[in-house]
């Protein structure tokens, strides 16, 4: 029987239920959610500008916490990244 080392990191996404996506991965999953994010921004802010830089906003988060992505939920871990970033921007604009 083979074994095969683990490595701290595979160890780590895996009791996590997560997985490290590669720079690959992660331009794929904005081309196949690039317009559900838009579509969420949109219909919260009702402003195509706004929901345009939202919709950066969200993967530049997303990006950056892409290792917190759960296996599985992708579609799902976006949109409430989205809905997020909405619901900041709104408050915002209300506070001023």
């Amino acid at each position: 029987m083979l074994r095969r080392a683990v490595s701290s990191t595979d160890a780590r996404e895996v009791s996590a239920g997560v997985h490290i996506m590669t720079n690959q991965e992660f331009t794929a999953l904005m081309a196949d959610y690039e317009r559900l994010v838009y579509t969420v921004c949109h219909r919260l802010v009702r402003d195509g500008a706004a929901a345009e830089d939202l919709t950066q906003e969200t993967f530049l988060s997303a990006y950056a916490h892409r290792d917190r992505c759960p296996v599985g939920f992708e579609r799902q871990w976006l949109a409430r990244i989205a809905v997020n970033k909405a619901k900041d921007h709104l408050q915002n604009a209300y506070a001023r």
